[in-house]
Order: structure tokens, then C-alpha cells, then sequence
């Protein structure tokens, strides 16, 4: 049997962070991702977007982690024999996949009229930050950007920091994951059509997505999400983070069950009597009192014995962990998330990397080759196309 994209190709015009995620979730699918930088300076992410010591050779951290599976070219798009490399791959290409700022890929006769002229059957997935056309359509975006943009930062940090950004890239990512399902149900479509079609995914639109049923809660019901620092939207304090006599615990007690659990494991049960603690509109109602009660029993233990104790009782609940304490739960090596990786050129020893979040019962996604470097498959691609000249 074989992965979904085995056989499938996908010319990728892509940088930065959305769509290289979107490329690297098809080629752990089996595609021929093809991916076309820039000679000399490649993809931002190799050396000039997040700190890296592996910046210097063009591998940055940030770069490897969106990056692996794939083949690298170098191109001048902006040179009439570059731009005819790109077309002679688009002629054999299943997907082609761009986040240029809007209107910059039909100036480098890349857009979607011109990819669909050559190739009538391709998918054209085009990510860009607010959509196409429209008062925003041509202009740039970050993850950032988008996070403001789309009341994403009005409900992330507390009263006493104000509106706060993520440490991580919540909108990229999730654009990414949303363009990939939107490839693959082109793909699908065109099985039983024999047609291609252009996808337009916006870095707004999903982050709206992202925050869908925030969104409704004010279209529905007219109720605007404020700064909650780590309690929970559904107002309950007994879903909230607590300091223990060693590290934090988040913890989500929404339900009776898990209510009556936490009261007692943390030796307060009788508290569960008090009226103003007796129901879910009791203790919203009396939340300081409530948060008051379970903060001092909290420090009694550790994060992680309570984490242990409560989450063996089925209350939804971790202790706070940093990422390099996340990397080493035995769960993730149970599941086989971090991947060993060969080295990538630069690298001696293999890389871990995170691979897909999800497993197939058969032919599921794995990583196939380290991430490429820049132009690294230049001389054996332009053979495929039976070309001489060099292009790096």
C-alpha cells in the first residue's frame, strides 16, 4: 500500500512558517515537495527570522522544524530562465503552493491564471494574510499582526499585563493545518472531477476559525471575551491555574465529578456544603472566596503529585511544564512524536524534530529526509527536467 500523496508533487513557493508547515504535512504523506528559494539567501527562516546557532550555515532550528521531507532548488524568479524552471515543474506538478504578499506572485507570472495556463489540472493553494482581494487584500502579515488583527491578544493575558501576544504561532500553524486539508479535499475533488481549482486561505479566516466558538459567543450572544490570565472562559474557578509548594498546576475541574474530587483529594470537602461553594453558580458567584480556598490547600503538595493525584481521580489537569520538560513526558515517546531525523547538511549527529500529530493504522506519515539545504537538489531536479545550465 502506499501514503495518500505518494506519486503527487507539489512545487512550493513557500516561506517563513504557514506554508512551509502546509508543504511539510503533505511530503510526511508521500508528496514530492519541491521547494524553490532564492539563491544566496533562501527562505527567511534559514538565517534571519528566530535566533539560532545554526543560523550560520543556513539550518536555523525554526527552519529545520517546518522543513524536512523536502527538496530544495534554487531559483531567481525575477530571471526569465528562472521563472521557465518554475513553469517547466508546474507542467508536471499536482499542487503548487505560494504565500507571497498579495498581487506579488501574478507580477512574477506565478498567479493563478498564469499557473492554470500551463497546468489546467493543478491546485493552486495561495495563503496570504487577509484573503484576496478586499481593503487589506495586498498587504503583508505575521502571525503577529493577525493575533491583533483578529481580537486573538484581547483575550489572551490578565488585567494586570493587558493584552498579550503568544510565545508561539498559533495563526501560521493553524493556517497551515487549514490550507493542508484544503489541498487535500482539492486533491480529492479533482479525483472525481478531473478538474483543478485555486485555493485562497487567509491567515485572518483562521484565526477566526481558531477562536470560532469565542466569536460566537458575541455574534450569538452579544458577550465580549475579556483578559482571564489562566482561568477558564467558562468563568468557573475551579478551572484555573494554583501555585504548589513546587511548580503550578493548570487545571480544568468543569464538571460535578470532578468538582467533588478536587474538594476532597485536596482534603476540603467539607467546604462542598457551604452554600456559597454548594453549585457551579455558587462558586462563580463567590469565585475570590472559592480561588482563596484552593490556592492555600494547593500549596500543601508539589505540581506534579497533585497533577498524579487528581489526574488518576479523571480530573483534567497537568502540572505547567516548560518546553524542555514537555519534550521528555513518556507519553510522547509512547506516541512516537519526536522523530529522529539524519543529519542535515551542516549537522553530524540526527536531529529530533516533531512529526505529525496524528497515527494511521497503515501508511501513515513519517519523515522521509532531513530538511534540504539551500539548493541542495538544484543539479538533480533540473536533470529530471532535462536541463544543463546551472541556476544557484
Amino acid at each position: 500500500m502506499a501514503r495518500a500523496f505518494e506519486g503527487i508533487r507539489v512545487v512550493d513557493f513557500t516561506q517563513v512558517l504557514s506554508g512551509p508547515y502546509l508543504t511539510a504535512q503533505l511530503a510526511m504523506e508521500g508528496a514530492d515537495v519541491i521547494k524553490i528559494e532564492p539563491p544566496g539567501i533562501g527562505d527567511q527562516m534559514r538565517n534571519r527570522m528566530i535566533p539560532s546557532p545554526h543560523a550560520d550555515h543556513d539550518m536555523a532550528s525554526a527552519f529545520l522544524a517546518l522543513n524536512h521531507g523536502k527538496r530544495s532548488v534554487a531559483l531567481d524568479l525575477k530571471d526569465p530562465k528562472g521563472l521557465a524552471v518554475a513553469h517547466r515543474l508546474i507542467e508536471g506538478a499536482d499542487v503548487v503552493a505560494q504565500n507571497f504578499r498579495g498581487g506579488v506572485a501574478e507580477r512574477l507570472g506565478l498567479g493563478w491564471e498564469d499557473v492554470r495556463a500551463i497546468n489546467p489540472t493543478i491546485i493552486y493553494c495561495q495563503i496570504t494574510g487577509y484573503g484576496s482581494g478586499g481593503p487589506r487584500g495586498e498587504q503583508g502579515a505575521y502571525d503577529g499582526a493577525i493575533q491583533a488583527a483578529s481580537g486573538m491578544m484581547s483575550t489572551n493575558g490578565h488585567v494586570s499585563t493587558g493584552a498579550m501576544r503568544t510565545g508561539y504561532f498559533p495563526v501560521d500553524l493553524f493556517t497551515g493545518m487549514a490550507a493542508a486539508y484544503a489541498v487535500a479535499a482539492a486533491l480529492f475533488r479533482r479525483e472525481r472531477t478531473g478538474e483543478g481549482q485555486m485555493l485562497d486561505v487567509s491567515m485572518l479566516d483562521a484565526a477566526l476559525n481558531i477562536q470560532a466558538p469565542s466569536v460566537a459567543q458575541w455574534l450569538v450572544d452579544g458577550f465580549e471575551n475579556t483578559l482571564i490570565g489562566n482561568s477558564s472562559a467558562t468563568l468557573l474557578p475551579t478551572a484555573d491555574s494554583f501555585d504548589c509548594a513546587e511548580g503550578t498546576v493548570l487545571m480544568s475541574a468543569t464538571m460535578p465529578g470532578h468538582v467533588q474530587a478536587v474538594f476532597e483529594e485536596l482534603g476540603i470537602a467539607a467546604l462542598l456544603d457551604d452554600p456559597r461553594f454548594a453549585d457551579s453558580k455558587a462558586r462563580i458567584a463567590n469565585k475570590e472566596a472559592v480561588n482563596a480556598a484552593l490556592s492555600e490547600a494547593f500549596t500543601k503538595d508539589t505540581a506534579g503529585n497533585w497533577a498524579k493525584r487528581l489526574g488518576a481521580r479523571g480530573v483534567p489537569i497537568s502540572r505547567v511544564n516548560t518546553i524542555a520538560e514537555a519534550v521528555d513526558e513518556p507519553q510522547l515517546a509512547h506516541r512516537g512524536t519526536l522523530v529522529e531525523v539524519p543529519p542535515p547538511q551542516g549537522f553530524t549527529e540526527p536531529v529530533r524534530l516533531v512529526g505529525s500529530p496524528y497515527r494511521a493504522a497503515a501508511d501513515g506519515p513519517r519523515i522521509d529526509r532531513p530538511p534540504p539545504g539551500l539548493g541542495q537538489h538544484s543539479k538533480a531536479i533540473l536533470a529530471e527536467l532535462d536541463l544543463k545550465w546551472s541556476c544557484d
